[in-house]
């Protein structure tokens, strides 16, 4: 082999530094692209500037496979070379990166001769001696991922061998290849036999010769007589990164995990490559040898349509003369007779192979398989359709792509499926359901066996280092043999109380302020409550005085203190296995396990038993998989986990735990399933994209954790939402229960499931337990899910779904059967619910008047706050009618400061009520007390417009809301800090009928324990409120107990903090402006507290300042990404009138008067210079067309509420008589069977012009395809807006004939288009 001119030649030692790798785990070869031109950076840097002013645009039917071109891509110029056109759309390959990208004739340009002098800066090189070990012929995950580690990295190479006609660099490197002979996933073969094998991957089939060492590869048997041979070589795919938008053909769905999607820029190219197939092979007479050890084999094969396509085998049927192979660019199985079969020629593996199989991201079988119906129905929604495709991510172990698929108008497909099918589940549970096993607190008996595994530290506390070990659960009791030393196991008799330690049991739904103590895995985390640092601070300091000078004493209990072997230090610990003379414990405050001397172990006192257990149990919520504790999370996960959790505590954010459900895993160790939040971002969907699911089990043991318990839920029900929701219990005004409207049809589905098992369930024993989950006929004589409540006098079943409790006869219970799994992984339907702004106490009257008119009714239901527990305070609205407010209207109840009610009777004057009132002694007088001070006591401030300050933000909400404090003022300011917190003052307390909103207090902040200057905003209940630090500017919700009377010497000074808005933030809109990524990047920019910044003081509005910020010498902005809100479902009625379909000359209907019921049409809150990302939904001339925004969730729920609309049987056509000009309706669209929104345009006789009005296209469609639209479904706007390209005017030129189909071409692709 011979050398190529400028690069390194055979048998050299070279440094490269490797830029990519095949992540194929089918490619044998181990294929990566070096950089051996590390010492002409500069010529490189020079070249990647000096192509960046490219020369002309490509024209029409310019370029063909195989030119040389400049590719642009996120706006920057690369060299590439032409790999195949199909009209404006091109594959190229990027040869200083190695990359294969799509781009159309708009991104590509000629470059300069000298601009491809350079020789690519990457290499084509293959890692010489290297095959996998394993028997499949195919890298294993473990491989995959060590070969992931690959890039970026600087390594010494020699170059064994140059394959010049192909420019293949074959490189030894021996720092890689001896790493992968000792994990265990790679073989060594000989420099020769490794060349040999090589060529043979290049040759022809006809060429190829196999020696007597490769033919230890599993390549044929050989049968008798001469024949073509097959030989085993992987297609080539383009790399598609993660967050790739593809147009695809869907050309086959086995189920929604195996999709294929045929990139569509390919389409005519395969159609070609099929054509060329057909003209190689057909009509020659040969015979192909095939063995049954050659499945996975390329092959080229004649389909039931008589032209040849690329194949790989699958199985062979030796008996028959049969095969069953995989049509690779089209996804379709075929069984074809072997004398169709041939070996594939070389030239056919040029072109890419650009059918991926998919699987839908999000969606899940629940372990129990799809059926045919919900196959066949997904068929009908993607077969042969040309879609969308987001390539999520790749699983390499799994062979797919994970994808999310658009339809018709921005459809998400994806969620359209498990929307119907019920494909995804969120499975979760209730503390009452596992009462029995929180008292395990999670320390459940652990396998001794089991290995212990390394763990980090993301908390840093002063009293304890970075954790080594997490252990799964401590054993129940331990005993001892050898040593003299002895434990006490928990139902030891030798004394009458065994020490324990009480866990933290938290509510469903509960969301906490917490640390992260201690992290092995997203499934597995440990946390503390941020409320109880202090408390956990003294114990901490009290245990170290008391244990300092103790001894070591035998009968140590499970519960116990260690001495930590790292710091010395004392930690409440328990023990949780023994190896004489050590012995493993968890400490409990920190979930940390560490291995100690038996000498370093303590009888805990009983008065350190006080405090719980600081550290409870926790599994990241994954809703992929809502069902499982545990989830494949790979080293980038955990690694995106760690950096989430540290960057918080850098911070100094506090991060909120939402407790989600509770579940055991297959030991039955108790995890609470969480999701973690910051203001800005939660962990789960920074993650989502990360988690794979475990293997699905098998129906009987997919639910094996919920065993006797039902799964609780939140329903995604959001705070500020509303929700439409029927009443279904009413026990008060502040208990009572609703069952979604979006959930009515799994109630339908649950019903009829219970109804059928039941039936077959009649002759079995009726469960006696108290507590027991079973089944339970109501007073209508059907079945419902129950759980017993009370056994004696009589029986009490709480039926789950509904929320009621009642008298159930024995006889009307069933349990529930091991294989009633599906039944019981269906979330409890009923949400506990309250109406918000109500006293804890209300007399009977109104709870009786709120169950008689709140009972069986729908309502529409605005969540205001959901309390620690989980329960909704809501506000319920019939119509326009607040029901809250009329049952206060009504009954005349009013919020006491006492937490009393007062109520008046509509037929008592008040005169007469006070005198009842005062007999009965209900509102006894008080003694007169003197009133707190108001904010407005103190000393004001002179500010003016134009006054310039150098300030530090104290307190950032958003750039509409933030506060700032005077530089100078600092000593100042630091000075009423201390006589705050002078430990010799004396604080007079506050009763809290002495406490109303509008105070001035000081009160303690919960996260230091330091006493501030505050006024009181908001009272909740009987011990808390809500203040604002006036200095600062931050709230809190602390106790009264925490607050205290101001001393009247702290009422001399002015409040130090000023409340301001970024002057350009108002003009921006409130969407953008409080968008969470231009809030945090806001809060970035103004620093922490401890970054100067220029405030120049514009305007007063109330009591905000306008401002302007400047940081030395820049102007701080409000910086807003580029792309729009996610809810603009507004247009522009004066441009639909541009669009509509004239009425034909020549028809016969007469001109139609508008209609008075037609949807409603807003102006885009667009801002000019603004930055969307849309998709071009519908061409309607030369120059203008109809935008959706890319992100927009408004149509997903259209499209399924306007389909279940369309399809309900009671729902007639319309009477084509009613329809005039503007009607609204909704339409069944041909090509994909859904029904979608429309207005009529005009009409002749039954045939109907409309225009869909959430995408712009126009159709002509009978009336009998045309359904009434609800009022519901009116009054939300269309989603689309008409848009037209700036900077043409009609009035100096028109268009030519190819204008619109060049505008067709950015039809179904995500645009950025900047608002002017």
């Amino acid at each position: 082999m011979s050398s190529i001119p400028g690069l390194p030649t055979p048998g050299s030692d070279v440094q490269i530094l490797i830029k990519s790798v095949n992540s194929s785990p089918l490619c044998v070869l181990v294929e990566l692209w070096g950089n051996f031109s590390q010492g002409k950076k500069a010529e490189y840097q020079y070249l990647a500037q000096d192509i960046q002013s490219p020369g002309e645009i490509f024209h029409e039917f310019e370029g063909n496979a195989g030119d040389q071109c400049l590719v642009q891509m996120d706006n920057t110029w690369y060299r590439s070379r032409i790999v195949s056109r199909h009209g404006s759309n091109y594959s190229v390959f990027l040869i200083d990166k190695g990359w294969m990208r799509s781009a159309t004739r708009s991104m590509l340009a000629w470059g300069k001769k000298e601009h491809f002098l350079l020789p690519p800066e990457v290499e084509f090189c293959v890692l010489a001696n290297v095959l996998p070990l394993s028997h499949g012929h195919s890298w294993s995950h473990t491989a995959m991922e060590f070969l992931k580690t690959l890039p970026g990295k600087s390594v010494k190479a020699y170059v064994q061998e140059i394959l010049v006609p192909q420019r293949i660099f074959l490189l030894h490197i021996p720092c890689i290849s001896k790493l992968m002979y000792e994990m265990g996933f790679a073989k060594k073969l000989s420099a020769e036999m490794f060349k040999d094998f090589v060529l043979q991957s290049l040759r022809s089939p006809s060429e190829a010769v196999v020696s007597t060492e490769t033919q230890e590869m599993p390549m044929r048997n050989e049968p008798e007589g001469p024949g073509e041979q097959m030989h085993k070589q992987p297609f080539m795919y383009p790399v598609l990164p993660t967050g790739t938008m593809e147009t695809v053909i869907v050309t086959e769905v086995t189920n929604p995990q195996r999709v294929f999607c045929q990139l569509r820029i390919f389409s005519q190219e395969l159609k070609k490559l099929s054509e060329q197939l057909t003209q190689h092979y057909e009509g020659r007479l040969a015979t192909c040898n095939i063995g049954p050890d050659m499945l996975g084999f390329p092959c080229a094969a004649r389909g039931s349509d008589g032209s040849w396509y690329r194949c790989v085998l699958q199985q062979v049927f030796p008996t028959n003369k049969v095969v069953e192979v995989l049509n690779v660019d089209y996804g379709m199985k075929h069984l074809v007779t072997v004398d169709n079969v041939r070996p594939l020629a070389a030239e056919f593996f040029r072109m890419p192979v650009a059918t991926y199989i998919c699987s839908l991201h999000g969606i899940t079988d629940k372990g129990v398989g799809w059926t045919a119906a919900q196959i066949d129905y997904l068929r009908s929604l993607l077969l042969g359709k040309t879609v969308i495709a987001k390539f999520e991510y790749q699983s390499l172990c799994e062979g797919v792509h994970y994808v999310t698929l658009y339809g018709h108008g921005n459809t998400n497909l994806n969620n359209l499926f498990s929307s119907k099918e019920s494909g995804l589940l969120e499975c979760e549970k209730s503390t009452g359901d596992y009462s029995k096993l929180m008292c395990m607190s999670a320390f459940a008996e652990k396998d001794e066996a089991q290995k212990q595994s390394k763990t980090k530290m993301t908390m840093q506390p002063d009293v304890i280092p970075a954790a080594q070990n997490l252990s799964a659960t401590p054993s129940e009791g331990l005993r001892s043999t050898g040593s003299g030393i002895s434990f006490q196991t928990q139902n030891s008799s030798n004394e009458s109380r065994t020490a324990a330690f009480m866990a933290h049991m938290f509510p469903i739904g509960s969301a906490l302020d917490v640390n992260v103590s201690c992290i092995e895995s997203p499934n597995d985390f440990w946390c503390q409550l941020v409320q109880n640092a202090g408390h956990l601070k003294w114990l901490m300091r009290d245990m170290q005085t008391y244990y300092a000078s103790s001894q070591f004493h035998p009968f140590v209990e499970t519960a116990c203190v260690a001495r930590h072997p790292d710091n010395g230090m004392w930690y409440r610990a328990l023990v949780i296995n023994r190896q004489t003379p050590h012995a493993d414990v968890l400490l409990v405050d920190y979930g940390q396990t560490k291995t100690v001397s038996l000498y370093d172990l303590r009888r805990i006192c009983p008065a350190f038993l006080n405090l719980k257990g600081q550290a409870f149990r926790c599994s990241l919520y994954n809703p992929a998989d809502p069902t499982s504790t545990m989830n494949d999370w790979d080293e980038e996960a955990l690694a995106q986990f760690e950096d989430f959790v540290n960057t918080a505590a850098s911070n100094h954010v506090i991060l909120k735990c939402t407790i989600y459900a509770i579940m055991c895993n297959e030991q039955k160790v108790l995890f609470n399933i969480v999701d973690l939040e910051t203001p800005f971002e939660s962990v789960r969907t920074r993650m989502v994209a990360l988690a794979k699911s475990v293997p699905p089990k098998k129906a009987s043991e997919s639910h094996s954790h919920f065993n006797g318990s039902y799964c609780y839920s939140t329903h995604n029900i959001k705070t500020g939402r509303e929700e439409m929701v029927t009443v279904t219990c009413v026990n008060s005004v502040n208990q009572f229960f609703c069952q979604l409207e979006r959930n009515a049809d799994v109630v339908e589905d649950l019903t009829m499931k219970l109804s059928t098992l039941c039936h077959q369930l009649k002759n079995a024993k009726p469960p006696t337990k108290c507590g027991t989950v079973c089944f339970a006929k109501y007073t209508d004589g059907h079945w419902y899910r129950g759980r017993i409540k009370a056994t004696q006098p009589s029986v009490l079943v709480h039926f789950v779904d509904y929320g009621d409790t009642l008298e159930v006869d024995k006889s009307d219970l069933l349990p529930v059967p091991r294989e009633a799994s599906d039944i019981m992984s269906v979330p409890v339907q009923a949400v506990e619910c309250s109406l918000s702004d109500f006293p804890a106490s209300v007399p009977r009257e109104v709870n009786s008047w709120f169950e008689s008119n709140a009972t069986e009714h729908k309502f529409r239901a605005l969540v205001v706050a959901k309390d620690p527990c989980g329960k909704l305070l809501v506000e319920l609205y019939n119509g326009k009618t607040q029901l809250n407010s009329t049952i206060k209207k009504e009954f005349q109840i009013e919020m006491q400061r006492q937490e009393q009610v007062v109520y008046r009777d509509p037929k008592l004057t008040s005169k007469s009520f006070d005198k009842e009132s005062q007999k009965k002694g209900d509102l006894p007088s008080e003694p007169e007390i003197k009133a707190l001070p108001k904010a407005a006591d103190l000393p004001s401030k002179s500010f003016t417009s134009g006054m310039e300050a150098d300030v530090l933000v104290s307190h950032c909400n958003s750039p509409l809301s933030f506060y700032v404090q005077f530089v100078r003022e600092e000593e100042d300011l630091f000075s009423i800090v201390e006589k705050l917190n002078d430990g010799q003052s004396t604080r007079k307390t506050i009763d809290i009928k002495d406490v109303h909103p509008g105070d001035l207090v000081q009160a303690e902040f919960p996260e230091d324990s330091s006493w501030y200057r505050a006024v009181v905003r908001e009272i909740h209940g009987n011990t808390m409120a809500l203040v604002e630090f006036v200095d600062f500017g931050n709230t809190a919700m602390i106790s009264i107990s925490k607050m205290c009377r101001l001393s009247k010497p702290l009422l001399k000074f002015p409040t130090y903090s000023t409340h301001c808005m970024l002057s350009e933030a108002a003009a921006l809109g409130k969407e953008v402006v409080l968008d969470p990524e231009v809030v945090s990047t806001f809060k970035k920019d103004i620093g922490n507290g401890d970054k100067e910044l220029t405030c120049r003081f514009i305007r007063q509005s109330g009591s905000v300042w306008e401002v302007s910020l400047e940081d030395s010498g820049m102007k701080v902005v409000c910086k807003v990404p580029t792309r729009g809100p996610t809810a603009f479902s507004e247009i522009i009625s004066e441009k639909l009138e541009q669009v509509k379909e004239k009425p034909d000359q020549s028809a016969t209907s007469s001109q139609m008067l508008p209609n008075k019921s037609t949807l409603c049409h807003l102006k885009p809150d667009f801002v000019e210079g603004q930055q969307l990302e849309a998709y071009v939904t519908a061409i309607s001339g030369a120059q203008t067309f109809w935008c959706q925004l890319a992100n927009s969730e408004e149509v997903d729920k259209l499209t399924l509420i306007v389909s279940e609309v369309g399809n309900a049987a009671q729902h007639k056509p319309v009477d084509a008589t009613s329809l005039s000009h503007g009607s609204p309706c909704i339409v069944l669209y041909a090509d994909d069977k859904l029904w979608y929104r429309a207005q009529v345009i005009s009409k002749n006789g039954d045939v109907l012009s409309i225009l869909f009005v959430d995408y712009g296209d126009r159709a002509q469609v009978n009336v009998r395809d045309v359904r009434e639209m609800p009022p519901e479904l009116i009054e939300t706007p269309p989603q689309v807006f008409l848009c037209e390209l700036e900077g043409f005017d009609a009035s100096h030129g028109s268009w030519d004939d190819g204008a619109v189909d060049a505008l067709s071409d950015l039809s179904r692709q995500v645009i950025t288009a900047d608002c002017s």
